[in-house]
């Protein structure tokens, strides 16, 4: 059962999160979140939800290479469609990392507007639970589960994958302009995790079948991406995105 967190524990869980998530959350679905935070504990993972739409999921759960694309695989296998989504990470002291990821989702399996329900977000926290014990494949489960994720026989991905500099210059804010397909998350968090590269904030908005998505990533050891690996990581996302695709535009 959801644990409602003390005050001081929403405050501290508030303060541990970026300036760009403080500033966007009313106190309600805060407490919301940290809600999830508390009732996780020590767990690997919890899944609440959240948001007066009735198709927010929070997704909490101890930082690791490739989280995203086991959460990407678990809302696949779940038939939940994301339609937008917002990456965060948080230092809970003593050195432990902790995700804080947030989904806007659909039930594939249910009528347009149809909320999704506690059933929902628990089948989500049981199949990641999975993924993360190893006992499944991720992949085979978004194969299974959502249909081959390739694009149609004859399509264009009409792909944009580009580094784009961040407030202080540097490069390390990855974008992805594509055409939405089922599985697409999935394939991105992926080839980044392939990468050797931190997810450490992210953003994903899908707009009538265009998909916009934006990665802030740095090295494994929290270092600025390089100039070689930026063209490689390039390369792999466009890979993701449509395999027969091999060349990308000059990094600006």
């Amino acid at each position: 059962m959801p644990r409602r967190p003390t005050p001081e524990f929403t405050q501290s869980f508030a303060e541990s999160l970026p300036r760009s998530y403080r500033d966007k959350y009313d106190a309600d679905v805060v407490v919301a979140h940290a809600t999830v935070a508390n009732t996780r504990g020590d767990a690997p993972v919890d899944v609440g939800l959240f948001g007066r739409a009735g198709n927010g999921l929070c997704v909490v759960a101890e930082d690791r290479p490739g989280l995203l694309a086991l959460i990407s695989a678990s809302l696949a296998g779940c038939h939940l469609d994301v339609s937008h989504a917002e990456v965060y990470t948080r230092d809970r002291g003593g050195g432990q990392k902790e995700a804080v990821d947030l989904f806007c989702v659909r039930n594939l399996d249910a009528p347009p507007g149809t909320a999704i329900t506690r059933a929902d977000a628990d089948r989500v926290r049981v199949t990641l639970e999975r993924l993360i014990r190893g006992e499944e494949n991720p992949k085979g489960v978004v194969d299974r589960e959502a249909g081959k994720s390739e694009l149609p026989a004859g399509k264009s991905a009409d792909a944009t994958v580009r580094f784009v500099a961040d407030p202080s210059g540097g490069l390390a804010t990855l974008e992805v302009e594509t055409t939405d397909r089922s599985g697409l998350l999935f394939a991105l968090a992926s080839a980044l995790y392939e990468q050797n590269v931190q997810i450490v904030e992210s953003e994903v908005r899908t707009v009538e079948g265009r998909v916009f998505d934006r990665f802030r990533i740095v090295e494994l050891d929290g270092s600025a991406i390089s100039a070689a690996h930026r063209l490689e990581i390039q390369v792999a996302v466009l890979s993701a995105i449509e395999p027969a695709r091999r060349t990308v535009p000059p990094p600006s």
